[in-house]
């Protein structure tokens, strides 16, 4: 027996049994990939793109007769038309994100030249880039025209060479310094200020250092003059402004006053413990103390009547009834002495 003969049918048959096995094994993989890619397959998509493109080369290559194609059967939703397409006519009631056209008649008329309004421009802001050439008028009192002429006034200024504006305020001070300032009436924000030689009811404050004569003065309210003389709420006081009475003198600690003392009666004195002389010639004629006594050094009645003191019997001579009251009296002493005419005196009182 031939062992390599039998090997080789024996390996012959096993070979045969694989390459079966494995077109078996590969026909079902087949079949099963083919079944799932079939289940899976859109028939009905296929078939619309098929039939839309069809239908997209036959309307490519028809021409469709006017009104042949009814609007209400074709879908719209998504359709886009370009701008580019648009090409003369008029378009109604137009509307955009950005614009609102309510005219009814031309309002705006573009030009290669120019841009026309055909009526009035309102606008939040403008920018111009470029000249602007105005042919009509700005109205005066509108805010725009305001702050043009405040800024350029403000600029004007600003601009102004020091050297030229110190120039022309020479100039003018000059002019003002020697020939004075020559006008009739002066008036601010249409108040008279000065008419020719008459100051305005308007002024009603100043703080005047120097004036001419006056021929009438009237004061309301408060005075104070020199800082020594107060007036004001029916008090009158000197080198005070919180006078006590009707008149108050001060002078130093000493205070003077005139007033009313009661119903009918005046006081004139010293409101304080004060002693008051009363006096001429620089001479102490009366003295009131502050115990309300009086001193009179020579106290004369009438045109003969005199009276003084003296401690001894005058010697010198006087006029006929002048009494010298007696300033150490003693028992048996006169009270005093009495004058005769000339040097001639006489005892009377004697003191018992």
């Amino acid at each position: 027996m031939d062992l390599n003969k039998e090997l080789t049918k024996v390996i012959a048959g096993v070979v045969d049994e694989i390459k079966e096995s494995v077109a078996r094994q590969t026909e079902s993989i087949i079949i099963d990939t083919i079944n799932e890619r079939l289940r899976t397959f859109d028939y009905s998509k296929h078939i619309t793109n098929v039939a839309s493109k069809l239908v997209k080369d036959q309307l490519q290559e028809v021409a469709f007769e006017n009104g042949s194609i009814d609007p209400g059967s074709l879908n719209m939703e998504g359709f886009a038309f370009s701008g580019n397409n648009v090409m003369g006519g008029t378009i109604r009631e137009f509307s955009s994100t950005g614009i609102d056209d309510r005219a009814t008649d031309i309002a705006v008329t573009i030009l290669d030249e120019a841009t026309v309004v055909e009526n009035n421009l309102l606008t939040k802001d403008l920018t111009v880039q470029g000249n602007i050439a105005i042919n009509g008028t700005l109205d005066r009192e509108s805010g725009f025209y305001q702050e043009l002429i405040d800024t350029i006034s403000h600029n004007t200024v600003n601009k102004l060479d020091k050297t030229l504006f110190d120039g022309f305020s020479n100039t003018i001070f000059n002019t003002i310094k020697n020939n004075g300032i020559d006008v009739d009436k002066v008036t601010i924000n249409g108040n008279e200020i000065v008419n020719k030689d008459t100051l305005g009811g308007f002024i009603t404050k100043s703080r005047l250092r120097e004036v001419g004569m006056l021929t009438e003065l009237q004061v309301q309210g408060e005075t104070f003059l020199s800082e020594s003389l107060y007036t004001g709420k029916g008090r009158v006081g000197v080198n005070t402004i919180e006078p006590g009475a009707a008149l108050s003198v001060w002078d130093q600690e000493v205070e003077v006053s005139v007033s009313k003392k009661s119903s009918e009666t005046a006081f004139v004195g010293t409101p304080r413990s004060q002693t008051v002389i009363l006096g001429a010639n620089n001479k102490n004629n009366i003295t009131l103390n502050t115990d309300g006594s009086t001193n009179i050094n020579d106290l004369r009645i009438g045109q003969t009547m005199r009276f003084s003191e003296g401690d001894k019997a005058p010697s010198y001579t006087s006029t006929k009834g002048h009494v010298v009251w007696n300033s150490n009296p003693s028992v048996g002493g006169p009270l005093g002495w009495i004058c005769l005419g000339g040097p001639n005196w006489a005892n009377f009182g004697i003191i018992d």
